[in-house]
């Protein structure tokens, strides 16, 4: 386990891929964001992005899905603090998503045995598109005392 000293600014993570059937776009979007753009390929063609496209809820669950897999596995995380989310481009069905997220910055507080950090991550499509772009600031847990001794 990964604990608040041993992150440094400008260590990354891979987040590995993640592809995104048309199946999960129809089902993720029928549940929690049912709207034309996400559920009708239909009124999706003659809408502004020209084809059906993923939520943008469904990119940031796609994302927690594999940053939890590739950092939050290894990182003795507490909780997330807040967070910065941008969407610069559409996810398509059949898409296969990769990403890394980089260590910015990290603020140790030894009186409360715990850091601050900030962690930025992107996804990106096969073509190099940025899709997402997001910034967490997060609380680390210290190393354990029982550790240290």
């Amino acid at each position: 386990m990964l604990y608040a000293e041993d992150l440094v600014e400008g260590q990354q993570f891979q987040l590995g891929s993640y592809l995104v059937s048309e199946a999960e776009v129809l089902q993720f979007a029928r549940q929690y964001d049912p709207v034309p753009i996400h559920i009708d390929p239909v009124a999706a063609a003659a809408g502004p992005f020209k084809g059906l496209i993923a939520s943008g809820f469904h990119t940031m669950a796609i994302y927690q899905r594999m940053v939890v897999e590739a950092v939050w596995s290894k990182v003795a995380g507490i909780v997330g603090r807040s967070f910065e989310i941008r969407l610069p481009a559409p996810v398509r069905p059949g898409t296969t998503l990769t990403g890394r997220t980089e260590v910015q910055k990290v603020t140790l507080r030894p009186e409360r045995r715990d850091a601050v950090a900030i962690f930025k991550t992107e996804l990106a499509d096969p073509e190099g598109r940025v899709v997402l772009m997001l910034v967490l600031d997060v609380l680390i847990h210290a190393r354990p005392v029982e550790a240290v001794a």
